[in-house]
């Protein structure tokens, strides 16, 4: 059986917990949970630690009971995060100045929890990239300050340990590692100057030539960085707000390679396109990439940057490998239609895929053998609630929560143990949530309501028939005796002028006659061609129509000289032209 791991479900209630597999939606662990407005919430790495922000204080629990080990006053809070085994708690406050003494206050505290101690508050005007940064063993910790990065001993924060002073600094990036430890620096272009990366062995970076790896590279405004589990190699994913080639609405993005050992390579693609994401094995010696336009490739490589496995292709914009590393998610979420695909990373086999509408989280469970996917508010408001799938694809379980704001299973790392991989779906359940119709959009002119236009075509199967040859058009519906009859006398003029034309026109000659002027109570109509003529009756609202009327046919005698030439018309110009009869009649009408 695999052991439960618990859900932390934020709503606009308060936050609890529920537990996962097996027993799902049950509570069986010892939080009490929290009724009222939560900002935020923040769980250590290893889940050893709880904190979340609610009436003007930060509230801290502790596993396995998750009794309450302290309250912090904290009126302005707005961000909590733990270091990665919960030793150290970090607070966030609304950046404000004094207005007596027109001084701010320090708005970032950092607690030592265990001896429920403050260490130190500094200045963090941006909420963003506030969070101080960890290694693993919580032995340094690091910020980033305008053009400098300073380092302290993560238990000791009244003074600084090492700094690392750059011009035009923009961030930096402390190795998660337990041993020795790494950082990477990243300078963005400027003025038309190369960006750079540099990757040091921590603390010997005060020398240039101590950098264990360099990349330049321009057009890059934004870096993220993607460390291995051993720390020994780091993936940096470049980002420019502008594509200057035009091909990508989003800028455009370089993936390059950089490790301890000096390399330092791009990684090319076998298909042009963005860079949708990058995810490392927990082995630390592959990674997957999904790229390229859609429908976009994902591919696995190795150390040497070689494509080893291609793992298909399809509206895919999301690679999650779970803890054991034996299975791959491969989706497609956000502006793509939510669906995901299982894959067996060893055997390169997909095991299962399936939609997953609305989709806004998605992430494993520490176990590796189940995934959440979660609707979230303000994202989305509606059909808010999460689902756990199977590996193999199957739905397992399903909840609605009213206003979910977060979703996710508690960390665990003991449970990500290696398993045996099957092929076959197990049991599922089907989801509550109606199948969105894939019927095929119909424009509303073209749902054939009562009272359109003759000839106008009805149906759905008359719509996709104009959509592959607009100059198809169906046979009229069976037209009124009126229409007929000036049908017929359209026909005939249309004959007699034919038969001018091939005589050489009247007389005999090859120029036009001067012809007589019309009377002033009538005007030329030329709808169907020389010849119909058009009366006005003195009544000026009816005149106003008639006139109208005639635009409308002239237009039309237009459009049919056009077709008669060869030209192709829009289905809208062939619209108009089925109304040509109904114009008639009301012609006919209004001389009456």
């Amino acid at each position: 059986m695999v052991p439960r791991a618990p859900v932390v479900i934020h709503n606009s209630t308060g936050i609890y917990f529920a537990d996962g597999a097996p027993n799902f939606g049950s509570n069986t662990s010892n939080f009490e949970g929290f009724e009222g407005k939560v900002k935020g919430f923040a769980i250590a790495d290893d889940g050893s630690r709880f904190a979340w922000i609610a009436d003007g204080q930060v509230h801290v629990v502790e596993a396995p009971k998750w009794e309450k080990i302290g309250s912090l006053k904290h009126p302005r809070a707005q961000e909590v995060c733990f270091s990665p085994m919960g030793s150290f708690l970090a607070v966030w406050d609304t950046y404000i100045k004094n207005k007596d003494q027109n001084q701010a206050q320090p708005n970032l505290s950092v607690y030592d929890v265990g001896k429920k101690k403050l260490l130190r508050s500094f200045f963090q005007q941006s909420q963003i990239s506030w969070q101080p940064q960890w290694t693993a063993d919580e032995a340094i910790m690091a910020r980033n300050i305008t053009s400098e990065v300073h380092f302290f001993k993560a238990n000791d924060l009244s003074t600084v340990a090492e700094k690392k002073v750059l011009a035009k600094l923009k961030s930096f990036s402390l190795s998660p590692s337990k041993n020795t430890h790494y950082v990477t620096f990243f300078m963005p272009s400027v003025q038309g100057a190369p960006a750079f990366v540099h990757l040091y062995r921590y603390p010997d970076f005060k020398e240039a030539s101590n950098a264990l790896a360099n990349k330049s590279f321009f057009k890059v405004d934004s870096i993220d960085n993607f460390w291995n589990k051993q720390c020994t190699a780091c993936l940096i994913l470049t980002g420019a707000e502008m594509d200057k080639t035009g091909s990508s609405y989003y800028g455009e993005h370089m993936l390059f390679f950089l490790s301890i050992k000096g390399d330092a390579t791009r990684i090319t693609f076998a298909k042009p396109g963005n860079i949708h994401s990058v995810a490392w094995c927990p082995n630390g010696q592959e990674f997957f990439a999904v790229y390229g336009t859609m429908p976009s490739k994902a591919t696995l490589f190795n150390q040497k940057c070689e494509a080893i496995a291609e793992f298909g292709s399809g509206a895919r914009n999301t690679i999650l490998v779970n803890p054991a590393g034996n299975i791959a998610m491969i989706g497609g979420f956000g502006n793509i239609a939510a669906r995901f695909e299982m894959w067996d990373i060893a055997n390169q086999k997909k095991i299962g895929e399936t939609e997953c509408s609305d989709t806004t989280h998605v992430k494993w469970a520490p176990c590796g053998q189940y995934l959440m996917t979660a609707t979230c508010s303000p994202r989305l408001r509606v059909n808010n609630g999460y689902k756990i799938w199977h590996y193999s694809g199957t739905l397992q379980h399903e909840t609605f929560v009213d206003e979910l704001y977060a979703a996710s299973f508690l960390p665990n790392p003991q449970l990500a143990k290696p398993f045996t991989v099957s092929g076959k779906p197990v049991k599922g359940i089907e989801s509550s949530i109606a199948t969105a119709s894939k019927q095929k959009y119909i424009p509303p002119s073209q749902r054939g309501a009562k009272g359109g236009p003759v000839g106008a075509p009805s149906t759905e199967k008359k719509f996709l028939s104009q959509m592959e040859d607009p100059l198809k058009m169906e046979e009229p519906a069976q037209l009124s005796k009126s229409a007929m009859k000036n049908k017929k006398k359209r026909e005939a003029a249309k004959k007699k002028r034919e038969e001018e034309a091939e005589s050489g026109g009247k007389g005999g000659k090859n120029w036009r006659e001067p012809q007589p002027e019309s009377p002033p109570a009538s005007v030329a109509a030329p709808a169907s061609g020389p010849g119909v003529q058009v009366e006005l009756t003195g009544d000026p609202d009816k005149d106003k129509k008639i006139k109208n009327i005639k635009k409308k046919l002239d237009a039309i005698a237009k459009l049919k000289a056009e077709q008669k030439s060869g030209k192709t018309l829009e289905i809208n110009q062939l619209s108009k032209i089925a109304t040509e009869d109904k114009l008639l009649k009301e012609l006919e009408d209004l001389s009456l």
